[in-house]
């Protein structure tokens, strides 16, 4: 494997690597973000962030792209990416090593709506409840991989996609009470990934949330692509080493491949 921005990967044809970042519409705050093309023609013609048409109504042949703000197509499929990403730690607690990533297209990188095109890829498997992500870190809506190269999107795939283990139930609870019980003192009014503080007296329950695993979300459509509780505003990450987290809308315990209705996109300011 090799490092983030190695020239000796990097194709000819730069544009078999162009590839839409996910457009989550109900994935809150885009700032930061820059638009390369699509905006409304004359004809009154737009574009959802879906890929365009061409004059006859056909798909697009190019993709639509969307960029965080100053950084170049080269930049964003390999690196290097911001400094808060460059050693961080994935979901599965995976240091990221940039002089030791794969290119992308040596996993077969791909968006969600194209991941069904391999055997290995099954429904609900995005980046986003991937053990190798490294969630979004500065509000521009990407995250980095432990193991790959350049900007991710949650709603991406590859196929070194790696399950989360399901936590370990805590010690004097079962599984069924899980979804009510009161969280260790840690988390009772802790700060959030936004920096939003945990009001134990004012939490939704799971039931009222839709509360599931991400990839069974996301495989039935409740959940669009690139969603978990690992890259919402509201989660509260592990804060005793027990692999579990909590949240600061919704009670008991939270793992980081959960998702609920409640789902926010770090922001910008955060």
């Amino acid at each position: 494997m090799v490092g983030d921005n190695a020239p000796e990967r990097w194709p000819d044809d730069i544009d078999e690597w162009n590839r839409r970042a996910y457009l989550a519409a109900t994935a809150g705050s885009t700032a930061g973000i820059v638009w390369l093309s699509g905006c409304v023609d004359d004809t009154g013609n737009g574009d959802s962030g879906e890929g365009g048409t061409d004059e006859n109504g056909e798909a697009d042949s190019e993709a639509e792209e969307e960029l965080p703000e100053g950084v170049s197509e080269e930049e964003f499929e390999r690196g290097p990416v911001p400094e808060e990403y460059r050693t961080a730690l994935s979901l599965g607690d995976e240091k990221r090593d940039p002089d030791d990533l794969a290119p992308k297209a040596a996993v077969d990188f791909s968006e969600y709506d194209g991941a069904g095109d391999y055997s290995s890829h099954e429904p609900g498997m995005c980046c986003a409840n991937c053990a190798d992500y490294i969630p979004d870190k500065n509000g521009d809506t990407f995250g980095a991989c432990a193991e790959v190269e350049g900007y991710i999107d949650g709603a991406d795939w590859c196929t070194i996609y790696e399950e989360l283990p399901e936590p370990s139930v805590p010690d004097g609870l079962s599984e069924d009470e899980l979804a009510t019980a009161a969280v260790p003192d840690e988390y009772r009014t802790a700060s959030s990934q936004a920096g939003e503080q945990r009001d134990p007296d004012d939490l939704q329950t799971q039931a009222d949330v839709n509360f599931m695993e991400s990839v069974e979300a996301i495989a039935a459509e409740t959940a669009p692509p690139g969603q978990s509780c690992g890259n919402c505003a509201e989660f509260i990450t592990d804060q005793n080493g027990d692999t579990w987290g909590a949240c600061a809308k919704v009670e008991g315990y939270v793992a980081v491949e959960d998702w609920c209705s409640l789902w926010e996109q770090i922001s910008e300011e955060t």
